[in-house]
């Protein structure tokens, strides 16, 4: 399951989206590796602002998303303790996010209830959400935790993200884009009943911890009392009122090995394979801006169509390698290869320049460009946004 050495123990990082998760489906698998004495590393994306408060006492703290992130750390820290405590670190922060880069903080997307009972996204995910961040960012943060854990093995959710809930969704792609990048295996949470199972884990013989560490999430799950007649049963009641059987035990699916895909998305790319994809980018950049330069004045009667025909080479170009390879990278370097193609030709003919003249296409091709750019680079990453439907939880 994973690559560890003999020499030392193996070292597992267990990557989850909010405060909770990582007890409720993977709890036992946490407290069984502690015991057997590996060294285990919770990564949590968000502190799950945007989770209910079931009980009256925190009802207060409900609607504001400071707060309950204060809370929602509180419960993860006794969480992990009662697991047998795991290191923990939050997604962009110090161990899980790249040296070079300052520090950031992933918000709870939020979530709405399908008609199918599935989780669906949010129609108020805030801008600084995890599923509005950029996806190479969000896998570069947790090939980061990877390194500074020496991770020899990553288990995530499986691609539906268990119920659907986008921010599952996303860190399972992250962690999987990870993993593959630093060639450590990945495993998926399953359910044990699908079948789909290449491992799995009793956790009966541990859970009195995962017992102990479910009570510590007042806010989202009111868990049932033991039964004296099975004291090894455990269940809870969810916000939407869903009562949840803890299995006994904790199933996982290995990762296969990734078909090549074309193209690649930047995020998936190695670093020389980056480097060259801007190199090529600001190239492309370049002989759009010459090409621009040299025809926007061309028209056909009264319709200016070099402008309208290089105008749409712009768009198609930017929006084109923003949607491809989901790189803001990329789109910047074609803006700055068309800038620098436009001012050096201009610059060759000084202020009578016969290429940019002083009208209306002159004008159009000095601005649109750089305001095509920037518009596109400013659009959030859409690969993390499905279906929507009605209001509901986290």
């Amino acid at each position: 399951m994973s690559k560890a050495p003999a020499t030392r123990p193996e070292r597992v990082l267990i990557v989850h989206a909010h405060p909770d998760d990582e007890t409720l489906s993977s709890g036992g698998t946490i407290a069984t590796l502690l015991e057997r004495g590996a060294e285990v590393t919770v990564l949590t994306a968000t502190r799950g602002e945007r989770g209910e408060m079931l009980t009256e006492q925190l009802a207060p703290l409900a609607g504001d998303p400071a707060r309950v992130a204060r809370h929602r750390e509180t419960e993860i820290a006794a969480a992990l303790a009662a697991l047998g405590g795991p290191q923990h670190l939050w997604l962009g922060g110090r161990g899980a996010r790249p040296t070079d880069l300052p520090e950031r903080r992933y918000v709870d997307s939020g979530m709405q209830w399908g008609p199918d009972g599935r989780a669906t996204a949010a129609d108020d995910a805030p801008t600084d959400s995890l599923t509005a961040a950029d996806l190479g960012e969000v896998v570069d943060d947790v090939r980061a935790a990877i390194r500074s854990t020496g991770a020899d093995a990553v288990i995530s959710y499986a691609d539906d993200g268990g119920y659907g809930h986008p921010d599952h969704v996303r860190m399972h792609h992250a962690a999987q884009y990870a993993a593959r990048a630093e060639e450590v295996p990945f495993s998926m949470i399953v359910d044990p009943a699908s079948g789909q199972a290449d491992v799995t884990v009793d956790v009966l013989p541990v859970r009195a911890k995962v017992r102990a560490a479910v009570e510590q999430y007042r806010s989202q799950v009111a868990v049932d009392p033991v039964d004296p007649a099975d004291p090894s049963a455990l269940s809870w009641v969810m916000p939407h009122g869903v009562r949840q059987h803890a299995p006994a035990v904790e199933a996982f699916r290995h990762d296969a090995a990734p078909q090549p895909t074309a193209p690649q998305t930047y995020a998936e790319m190695s670093g020389q394979g980056k480097a060259a994809a801007v190199v090529v980018s600001l190239l492309l950049g370049l002989l759009a801006g010459g090409l621009g330069t040299v025809t926007h004045q061309q028209t056909i009667g009264a319709f200016p169509v070099g402008l309208v025909v290089t105008t749409l080479i712009v768009l198609g170009l930017t929006v084109g390698v923003r949607l491809v390879y989901r790189s803001r990278a990329m789109v910047a370097a074609v803006g700055i290869g068309i800038l620098v193609a436009t001012q050096v030709l201009v610059s060759v003919g000084g202020e009578s320049s016969p290429l940019v003249l002083a009208n209306a296409a002159g004008y159009v091709w000095t601005f649109a460009p750089a305001v095509i750019a920037a518009l596109v680079l400013a659009w959030p990453d859409l690969s993390g946004l499905r279906s929507r439907t009605a209001p509901g939880r986290e």
